[in-house]
């Protein structure tokens, strides 16, 4: 059987890094962290920017060979969920206007940055591999994604990078998800690794344009186990952060010493204080830039431990370029001093996104070492989950307005919620989801089985953020998406018929959906009588903007 290699692609807002293993051996981890610069040729930097540039309508240059002004693109990837209020922001609107001029979608220039990170990536493989290593291992792609993107942007990103030519098996796992694995695994595996089982962690990852929070229990240690403890508040975790990036993000430390920022191919203008390609920045103007964004962070800390608050926080581990902040760190220590948490900044906090996912690529492979368990037991679900059904009409309980006689006579009550997962339901991975659909066709006869035919039938699925969803199809009920498939006359030839109150003859068939949630994925099968008659994919609804992290 042959090797495999995985790899880990963090793509950032502002940033993105790469690590790979090979999943044999010692299965250790590299990062990627001699990116091409044309300023530093021997910098060492654990990640790149998320910028390219076109030439002639075509891809020129990506990450550090991109002038920091110019016409370089840059935020691009919040396009890719077009209907999140951080799409709208105003580095996302410049953005948009940027492709529209190169007669470009989002996903183009996405996927053609991907190309040259997948290019570069592959370069860097052949240098420890050498030249024939596509032919010799096998490749399992884990890309990683916000927790708080929308199904179809998920599914926007996997297709993105496919278009970037990305091979093999593609994979998605959320940021803060894969973050906790690499510090949460870092940390039991140092010497004086005292995390014991019942510890409880905050993970704050806060990066190039977002933060986002979760929450985990230590469940085991000899192997490591964490489940998740918090749901967490996902729409406080949209707000956006307008940090600048650079050595003074993660540098200050609130003294009051001025800082220089470097604006290459920028002219000079003393008035607006920019001097030799260079802008100083008054101690005052900085701490009151900071002050704004770490207030933001405090409040969603503070939270998140009140949402943990059945689990004993022990620790809030930093981790992201920002969380690497002096500043950042100092402020959240003082703040939870009197609850004893202690605020933790952890080797590695900037690329431990991508080593992460390379973990979680790792983990979940189909060659990982027998007995072997998975480091993230279970998640919480952070919505209600469910499909209408119509149930047996009772006054007492119905809107008559839901009233609706069937094709066989029977009075029912439509719009009825039947939901399958409840918010704050333990979710193991891998967890098989059962959905009863119930199909009316008309009768099957022999003449259109031998012709071939086929009928389509489908389900729609729905979720709700209430902490206790309604019984029926109320105005916070919203779509999720919706699952189609067709089935072979063939195979319902042999269904009963039944004779409708109006004479016509029909049949009612009885699917079954099986829905089998990943880490950041889902993947739907239906079966009829026992039999998986399709593998389908769902058409998500645009206007769902919130996670679908279970």
């Amino acid at each position: 059987m042959a090797s495999e290699i995985v790899v880990g692609i963090d793509f950032g807002t502002t940033y993105s890094g790469v690590s790979w293993a090979v999943n044999a051996g010692t299965k250790t981890v590299r990062l990627i962290n001699d990116w091409p610069d044309p300023v530093n040729p021997v910098a060492n930097s654990e990640k790149v920017p998320t910028a390219i540039s076109y030439e002639n309508g075509l891809p020129h240059s990506f990450g550090y060979n991109v002038p920091p002004v110019g016409r370089g693109l840059r935020w691009f990837k919040l396009l890719l969920d077009p209907k999140h209020s951080y799409a709208r922001t105003r580095e996302a609107i410049t953005s948009r206007k940027q492709i529209d001029n190169l007669h470009k979608t989002p996903e183009d220039v996405a996927s053609d940055y991907l190309r040259m990170i997948w290019s570069y990536t592959k370069e860097d493989i052949s240098r420890v591999k050498g030249d024939g290593w596509e032919s010799l291992y096998l490749l399992k792609i884990v890309l990683t994604v916000p927790a708080i993107w929308t199904p179809a942007a998920r599914d926007r990103t996997k297709r993105v990078a496919e278009m970037a030519g990305i091979p093999g098996e593609i994979h998605l796992v959320t940021e803060p998800e894969a973050a906790a694995l690499a510090v949460l695994k870092d940390r039991n595996d140092e010497d004086d690794a005292n995390l014991k089982t019942g510890d409880a962690f905050v993970v704050c990852d806060a990066g190039g344009g977002t933060v986002d929070l979760i929450s985990y229990k230590v469940s085991g240690v000899d192997p490591l186990r964490i489940e998740e403890c918090a749901v967490g508040d996902d729409k406080s975790k949209q707000k956006m952060m307008r940090e600048f990036e650079a050595a003074v993000k993660r540098s200050y430390a609130g003294d009051n010493k001025d800082y220089s920022v470097d604006l290459q191919g920028v002219d000079d203008d003393l008035a607006e204080g920019i001097d030799d390609d260079t802008i100083t920045l008054k101690a005052n103007s900085v701490k009151t830039i900071f002050d704004i964004v770490i207030n933001k962070i405090s409040h969603l800390v503070d939270k998140q431990v009140e949402e943990s608050k059945d689990n004993d926080v022990d620790a809030i581990l930093l981790v992201g370029g920002f969380g690497a902040n002096k500043y950042l760190h100092n402020r959240l220590k003082l703040s939870n001093k009197s609850q004893n948490i202690q605020v933790l900044q952890v080797n590695g906090a900037w690329s431990s996104i991508c080593r992460g996912a390379t973990l979680w690529g790792l983990e979940n492979s189909t060659r990982r070492d027998a007995g072997a368990s998975k480091t993230v037991a279970s998640r919480l679900a952070r919505y209600s989950y469910g499909h209408c059904w119509n149930v047996i009409f009772d006054p007492s309980i119905h809107r008559i307005e839901d009233r609706v006689v069937g094709m066989d006579g029977v009075i029912r009550a439509t719009n009825q919620m039947n939901w399958v997962i409840k918010k704050g339901d333990r979710i193991e991975e891998n967890r098989l989801i059962s959905v009863p659909c119930c199909g009316i066709l008309g009768r099957v006869g022999f003449r259109s089985v031998m012709k071939g035919g086929a009928e389509t039938s489908g389900v729609e699925l729905l979720y709700c953020a209430d902490d206790e969803p309604p019984a029926g199809k109320g105005t916070s009920v919203k779509p999720l998406c919706s699952v189609s498939w067709e089935i072979e006359h063939a195979k319902l030839y042999a269904e009963r018929s039944q004779k409708g109150a109006n004479g016509t003859k029909f049949t009612s068939p009885k699917f079954e959906l099986r829905v089998l949630l990943g880490g950041a994925a889902i993947q739907f099968s239906v079966y009829y009588k026992g039999e998986e008659v399709a593998h389908t994919k769902a058409k998500y609804k645009e206007e769902f903007v919130t996670s679908f992290t279970v």
